[in-house]
């Protein structure tokens, strides 16, 4: 069935407030023998709900006879609870809600010589919206039933639904960003001039074992060999020379 609600009605919808409202005022005011009866109001409401989401609410009317008509007020705590469509009603006839702060009317009449309403009769459905978190009763304050010869009876406080309301969860925190870690600069390495980088397949130099012994820190006995003879004779050369010099000095001066 599609929802209404008072936001959305239209002339249809006014003209079964209308035919509802007289149907349930000739009812009243008529003076037949037998009024209709009831053996007991029944509310089914969704028992727990989440805040934010929806409760259904059925009203039910036990083992009745010939209703014509009703009209039943239900009450909630406006903090817990708001009015937001009908969503089933009896088939055949006319439908009608009036919602306020807290409460709702709805209300269904038969049309012409259609028989009335007998047995276990599933009345109106309501959908409602859970606001906060707590325990919500909704309680049928009155409700009115119309037999088809006019005959009328009232209940009050016929029947209470408890709803409990859930806190929607809290969404856990967005976790810390974790920071980037800054990149780490690679070593550089000094460019290597092309004339020192030795060429490839190039044999590296060796010092060998006689340059090894003739540098400048070579002071051990292993460089008294034939180097030093050498260098004893050449002494010796000098000397010689040195010497006939200065006999030829001599001779000359004389």
């Amino acid at each position: 069935m599609r929802d209404r609600t008072p936001r959305s009605r239209s002339r249809r919808g006014a003209l079964r407030a209308a035919v509802v409202a007289l149907g349930l005022t000739l009812a009243t005011a008529g003076t037949a023998a037998a009024a209709p009866t009831v053996d007991g109001v029944a509310l089914d409401a969704t028992p727990e709900v989440t805040a934010g989401g929806t409760v259904d609410v059925r009203l039910d009317l036990r083992a009745v006879t010939d209703v014509y008509a009703y009209e039943a007020t239900l009450a909630f705590d406006p903090d817990l609870l708001a009015f937001e469509a009908v969503t089933a009603t009896p088939d055949g006839g006319f439908d009608d809600a009036t919602a306020a702060t807290g409460t709702v009317t709805v209300r269904h009449t038969r049309l012409g010589t259609s028989p009335g309403l007998t047995g276990d009769v599933p009345t109106t459905t309501l959908r409602l919206r859970a606001l906060g978190a707590g325990a919500a009763a909704v309680t049928a304050r009155t409700v009115a039933l119309v037999g088809t010869d006019g005959a009328a009876a009232t209940l009050t406080d016929a029947a209470t639904a408890t709803v409990v309301v859930a806190a929607a969860p809290v969404p856990p925190a967005s976790p810390a960003p974790t920071p980037t870690p800054s990149p780490t600069p690679s070593p550089t390495t000094s460019p290597v001039p092309e004339d020192a980088v030795a060429a490839p397949g190039a044999p590296t130099p060796t010092p060998s074992a006689a340059a090894a012994v003739r540098g400048p820190r070579a002071g051990s006995l292993g460089a008294t060999g034939a180097d030093v003879a050498g260098l004893v004779a050449l002494a010796a050369a000098a000397v010689a020379v040195g010497a006939f010099l200065v006999r030829r000095r001599v001779v000359s001066a004389r």
